[in-house]
């Protein structure tokens, strides 16, 4: 099929993103490659003050976040939205565990934990 009747690539928000065609595959490729690493990183710790409180990741941009439960913690981190709680998450972490979100900014992630004072560690490409 010709390239001008193929959809073109967008991200997240329907923007179009940098392409290229390749006439082999018959399709549009991402300019780069997404995995080819980042050109800044941002490590931080984020604790709950109080179990069964939500507390939100810092406003960085990036293109995915690995958030490490602190290997000190007793019980669970609940990692997910907004609405993150002991009954409604994404992930569940215990001590050491880890998990990595494709998103564009850390800030769209929330954690909650099970014991006051526990938390993450979490690295932001």
């Amino acid at each position: 099929m010709a390239y001008d009747k193929k959809e073109m690539l967008r991200d997240i928000k329907g923007k179009l993103i940098p392409q290229f065609w390749d006439a082999a595959a018959d399709s549009y490729k991402p300019l780069g490659d997404p995995r080819a690493g980042s050109s800044s990183l941002s490590g931080k710790v984020k604790a709950v003050t109080t179990a069964g409180t939500k507390a939100q990741l810092d406003d960085i941009p990036c293109r995915e976040v690995t958030v490490i439960a602190k290997k000190g913690n007793t019980g669970s981190i609940y990692v997910g939205g907004s609405d993150v709680s002991s009954t409604v998450f994404g992930v569940e972490l215990k001590a050491n565990e880890a998990f990595t979100f494709p998103v564009n900014n850390a800030n769209l992630i929330y954690i909650n934990a099970s014991v006051s004072g526990e938390g993450v560690s979490y690295v932001a490409l």
